[in-house]
């Protein structure tokens, strides 16, 4: 058998990997005190009404925070997710970095949390067991939903992050999509970046129409300063629901960091 050789650095790399670029290495984990932040979401159905905003998430609501720190009851939509691993990943009472991984047993009855949390920035199905039903993160009543992981998805879609203690959030890219055309008048949607700080300051950052997308890659990244709730919203449409998707990337750097 004949083994094909190559002319002489055709096939080779030349570079170290450490000559990556910067945003690379952040990815790769190999910046101290650094860390990719890329945050979806996604509703099929948003309600209509051009001047009411909704976190883009699971539910066609307004989303409603912890009033303080406190434990959470997962559970599932399903009595057949008995053995389901969830990792949740959120913030204490003093917004730092707070996770768990929990082992839903039970179904729809729901299993608590070891820990006590006051923000929630996502929820991820881990393991080798798939959900059958919606997970849901919520209070121990299950009138309040703090995250959701809709059957199939594997993971949170919501566009709710809350910056954690002692970092700022760089805003470098956000887009966002819709199944509105233009076609007819007024049919349209309309972007909105919102925040509120821990003492309760509340912004809107920014507000843009748009039909069927919406993109901006910033030259200076935005920054996001620590305990900052942030939502990116999304409201229009008056000639009826519509499907919308939000995506964002940036870059967690601890306020140490050099």
């Amino acid at each position: 058998m004949a083994i094909e050789s190559f002319p002489a650095g055709l096939a080779s790399n030349t570079e170290n990997t450490t000559s990556a670029p910067w945003y690379t290495q952040v990815s790769r984990g190999l910046v101290p005190g650094c860390s990719i932040v890329n945050i979806y979401g996604y509703q099929n159905a948003l309600p209509s009404g051009s001047n009411v905003f909704y976190p883009v998430w699971e539910n066609t609501t307004a989303y409603t925070y912890p009033a303080s720190a406190t434990t959470m009851l997962l559970w599932s939509s399903s009595a057949s997710d008995t053995n389901v691993s969830v990792l949740i990943q959120g913030l204490d009472a003093s917004y730092n970095t707070l996770s768990e991984t929990l082992v839903l047993t039970n179904g729809t009855t729901g299993v608590s949390t070891v820990n006590s949390y006051l923000r929630i920035n996502s929820i991820q199905t881990t393991g080798s067991v798939n959900a059958v039903g919606t997970i849901n993160l919520g209070n121990a009543g299950k009138t309040i939903q703090y995250a959701e992981i809709t059957a199939g998805n594997g993971k949170s879609q919501m566009m709710v992050y809350t910056v954690p203690n002692g970092y700022t959030f760089y805003l470098m890219r956000s887009n966002a999509w819709s199944s509105l055309v233009g076609n007819v008048a007024a049919n349209y949607a309309n972007y909105r970046v919102y925040t509120a700080t821990s003492t309760g300051l509340v912004a809107v950052v920014l507000q843009a129409p748009f039909t069927s997308n919406y993109s901006t890659m910033r030259v200076a990244p935005r920054p996001y300063l620590q305990k900052t709730d942030i939502q990116w919203q999304a409201a229009g449409n008056p000639n009826g629901t519509f499907s919308v998707g939000i995506g964002v990337e940036g870059v967690l750097i601890a306020n140490t960091a050099t």
